[in-house]
């Protein structure tokens, strides 16, 4: 809404962080909105502001209005349990976020297995686009997708999809591990992507494809290979191109030679020509909106982001060190530091590191732990038995139980998709010979310890690994809100933790787009304003506990670490 004035807005023309709100009425309906500017002439009359002729574009950010804002980046973030549209606006100082529409975003069960709903997601994103459109008009830049990795779509030769896409969690992935082995080794796969073994990666998902035979001649067989952002991109413009990053979490692809793995694509039979669309860069422009796409949104550039959602959040590190060191948190945690080349060793292959590709040709050197995945599928199992627990009672019951009495791997492969993940986790507990945990509180606390020591463990790795000493952990996104967990992490790990901010994959999403429109030169310079646009917070280790955590890592390693049985 462009509104005038008799005057400047109070305190706002140097530092818009010091714009005095307009008070608690108007802070209720902007709350009411979602922060969305909705500014009154009467109420903007009763605090002495007369329309005339100085004009000022508004927005909130915590109930406060900011002048000045001209550019909006449309960032898509899509994760396994849900989607958004978000807004970042850029005022040439500090980077502005608000929330355009959300959606839950599960996977479908048909009868041949786990799959996404890629037209629902497209219609979800349209949805969010054209509620941007209305609330912010012409400023909108440009828009760009990020998602979680290894899933991806298939098309055939007349570009069509072939089916929806499977997810990640399908079980058809179960025994091709052992499958792909037979064919070409660990070490070889590993030499040639550094990538971690999990058993859902794409390489894998391939392999029970070409057992469906879906490679091959005929119409109906696969010719095109796009990871699920690209995939999206390319239903909005008909341009096909793979993103790097998250081409990088496939291991199919090679992060020396900067392109796909052949070797391994040949041993498994997958034809080639599947990835024949070639790269896109971080900040390249694909294309924009075509068809009807264009017709019902107009006319938007749509620009590659770092597309893997981790990628993305790395990307918005509040740090200018030359290796942050991460931690994204949600459904997964991705425990890592930012490189400038990848490290591909025994070392490494022993310790099951990867080597992803991130924004500006970094390498993201990570591990993937198993995060809020755990506490998300036992509050499902606990409403459907009628306990609602939302995460503030969960924690206050937490805190009243005693630590360290059941401490477990997080990644085990017992949690991986059971029916009742307390069960599991019980079941996992009482062979472990220490009994288990029977209150929601007990579950709770017990997943918080035992992710905060598997984060320890991880960051003494990665200190070895790279030769860098680590003092300090930068925790993003929706985890960082998580208290208990951080001031556990810093403890377990006595290194200091720095949280937030919280919507960091939307964030380095709009980073890269910003980057791409002139509005930054580099993600240096990006990270410096996200530090200085939004509230972090601290958590320092406490010496009175290090006694207790430090034995509690001892028992962690010895007992839990890789154990199964």
């Amino acid at each position: 809404m462009r509104v005038s004035f008799s005057r400047p807005l109070k305190n706002a023309a140097k530092n818009s962080a010091s714009a005095e709100p307009f008070g608690a009425p108007f802070a209720r309906r902007a709350r009411r909105a979602f922060l969305r500017a909705e500014v009154l002439s009467c109420v903007l009359a009763r605090h002495g502001y007369m329309s005339i002729k100085v004009e000022a574009f508004l927005i909130f950010d915590n109930w406060k209005v900011v002048p000045g804002l001209n550019k909006t980046y449309l960032a898509v973030d899509l994760g396994a349990t849900s989607g958004r549209v978000m807004a970042v606006r850029f005022d040439g100082e500090r980077i502005f976020v608000s929330e355009v529409s959300r959606w839950r975003s599960e996977p479908l069960a048909q009868s041949d297995g786990l799959h996404w709903d890629v037209n629902a997601i497209l219609s979800e994103i349209a949805a969010g686009v054209r509620k941007a459109r209305a609330q912010f008009g012409d400023s909108a830049v440009s828009l760009a997708i990020d998602s979680w990795g290894v899933d991806y779509g298939l098309l055939d030769a007349a570009g069509r999809l072939i089916n929806n896409p499977f997810a990640y969690r399908d079980a058809r992935t179960r025994g091709m591990q052992e499958k792909v082995f037979s064919k070409i080794s660990r070490d070889e796969i590993y030499a040639a992507t550094g990538i971690q073994f999990m058993f859902f990666n794409t390489i894998y998902q391939l392999a029970a494809e070409c057992e469906r035979g879906v490679f091959g001649s005929g119409t109906d067989r696969a010719k095109t290979f796009l990871m699920m952002p690209d995939l999206l991109a390319y239903m909005l413009t008909g341009e096909k191109r793979n993103e790097r990053t998250n081409a990088s979490t496939t291991q199919l692809y090679n992060p020396v030679l900067r392109d796909w793995a052949w070797n391994i694509a040949e041993a498994l039979g997958v034809d080639a020509e599947i990835f024949s669309s070639g790269f896109a860069e971080a900040g390249e422009q694909i294309g924009a909106l075509a068809g009807r796409w264009r017709e019902e949104l107009g006319d938007l550039k749509v620009v590659a982001a770092a597309s893997h959602d981790t990628a993305s959040a790395v990307a918005a590190t509040p740090s200018v060190e030359k290796s942050p060191v991460y931690v994204n948190s949600g459904t997964w945690s991705l425990v890592g530091i930012e490189l400038d080349a990848p490290i591909i060793n025994a070392q490494s292959l022993s310790e099951n590191f990867t080597n992803e590709v991130g924004a500006e040709g970094k390498i993201r050197f990570l591990k993937n732990v198993t995060g809020m995945w755990l506490v998300e599928q036992c509050r499902k199992s606990w409403a459907r038995s009628g306990i609602d627990a939302d995460y503030a009672e969960l924690e206050a019951a937490a805190r009243a139980c005693r630590p360290f009495a059941f401490i477990f791997d997080p990644d085990c492969a017992d949690f991986a998709s059971p029916d009742d993940m307390p069960s599991a986790i019980a079941r996992h507990c009482e062979r472990r010979g220490r009994g288990s945990p029977s209150s929601p509180g007990e579950f709770y606390r017990a997943i918080q310890e035992s992710i905060a020591l598997k984060y320890a463990c991880v960051l003494d790795a990665l200190e070895r690994l790279s030769g860098m000493e680590i003092a300090r952990i930068n925790v993003m996104g929706g985890g960082s809100r998580n208290a208990m967990l951080n001031a556990f992490v810093a403890d377990a790990s006595g290194r200091e933790v720095v949280s937030g901010p919280v919507e960091s994959a939307a964030i380095g999403n709009a980073l890269v787009q910003m980057k791409a429109a002139g509005d930054i030169s580099n993600l240096r310079d990006g990270r410096r304003i996200v530090s200085s646009s939004f509230a972090l917070g601290r958590h320092i280790p406490n010496a009175e506990n290090a006694a207790m955590w430090n034995e509690a890592r001892e028992r962690f390693a010895a007992e839990c670490l890789g154990k199964s049985e």
